[in-house]
């Protein structure tokens, strides 16, 4: 049979990535305020008869100095980036915003930070990969798709008929790259002049003949938190490196870095990466795992699937020189002083300009 892969992204108009974007704004406020913040956040967006619900909860430090009015000043800034048109059920100008925000477990609390070495703020499993297929490292099709959804973000920006929730999805391995685009749009737009537009987009990333897709459900004017409801931690998947690489399970949005969902998850990628780029083999998956107030991981696996091109004990030396307790982490990667803003668009993964990508020079 045909061997075919799938992969999909969305937009940061996505409503399950406006989430995403609010916790990580709240995030990166705590953080400013004091780089000592412990923050476990989460967004709910839906639409009411009301004209909207905009729900920000979880668990943070009184040392983050996290107030209502900053909350309703994130979740503003955060909307007027994502959304361009209000509707009855979701309007911009009379939303309901609630802080639910509480104080952090004094258990967990104790737990991370009572130990010579910072211990995991959680037990967990978290993933890294690498490839040598593409430039950023990335799945093709997953680059291929992800690609394709930052030119159309651009583009649902600079077109006034064209608001910013969306999804793109490219599925390769027959005779035809097959790509579905649905992009919320007006009433009024031209559709054959929006598919000669997002064509031209999706030639620049598929080579080869392809069979676009725009807009199956025929019409996408209703979009955002007044389409669906929007979550935290819902798109692990577009997240990390779509569906050919597991996931660890844990969500990286909203968590400071003493949380290994997030810190050790871009820890395994910068290993992966790093024994990609230095040619140690050319594919590279590497799982770690933690349990929660400990150090030390529980595991730590290497995968390259038959591509390893030097001996074990070269790998070995070299994965050395990557310690992956938490504290070391944080500190290798900087994570304390990260804009995480920016971190929850279009993958976390396969940005040259983030810590974890880096290539060491080892």
């Amino acid at each position: 049979m045909t061997k075919f892969v799938t992969a999909e992204t969305v937009s940061p108009g996505h409503p399950d990535k406006i989430a995403d974007l609010i916790s990580d704004y709240v995030l990166t406020k705590a953080l400013e305020n004091n780089s000592s913040s412990r923050v476990a956040v989460e967004t709910f967006l839906t639409g009411t008869k009301k004209g909207g619900l905009v729900l920000v909860g979880g668990e943070i430090s009184e040392i983050a100095n996290i107030t209502t009015e900053d909350v309703i000043n994130i979740v503003n800034e955060a909307l007027n980036k994502t959304i361009k048109t209000s509707f009855e059920d979701f309007d911009l100008q009379n939303l309901s915003i609630f802080n639910e925000l509480t104080p952090q477990s004094e258990e967990i609390r104790a737990a991370v930070e009572d130990d010579e070495d910072q211990g995991a703020g959680d037990q967990g499993i978290m993933v890294g990969f690498a490839t040598n297929k593409t430039e950023s490292f990335m799945p093709p099709t997953f680059d291929k798709s992800r690609n394709i959804q930052k030119d159309l973000w651009d583009l649902q920006n600079s077109n006034e008929l064209l608001d910013l929730d969306s999804k793109v999805q490219v599925t390769s391995g027959g005779e035809k790259t097959k790509v579905v685009v649905s992009t919320q749009h007006h009433k009024d737009i031209d559709m054959e002049a929006l598919h000669n537009e997002v064509s031209e987009i999706v030639s620049k990333h598929v080579s080869g003949e392809y069979e676009l897709d725009l807009n199956p459900s025929g019409s996408f004017v209703k979009g955002g938190p007044a389409g669906d409801t929007g979550l935290t931690g819902r798109k692990i998947v577009v997240d990390a490196y779509g569906p050919s690489v597991p996931v660890g399970g844990g969500a990286f949005s909203g968590k400071d870095p003493s949380k290994v969902d997030r810190s050790a998850a871009y820890a395994a990628r910068h290993l992966a990466k790093n024994i990609v780029a230095h040619e140690l083999a050319e594919e590279c998956l590497v799982r770690v795992s933690y349990a929660i107030g400990k150090a030390e991981p529980y595991e730590l696996t290497i995968e390259t699937f038959d591509t390893l091109k030097v001996d074990e004990k070269k790998l070995n030396d070299f994965v050395r020189a990557f310690d992956m307790k938490p504290g070391a982490i944080i500190e290798r990667l900087n994570l304390t002083s990260v804009n995480y803003k920016t971190d929850t668009l279009f993958s976390h993964f396969g940005h040259s300009n983030r810590n974890w990508e880096k290539i060491e020079n080892i």
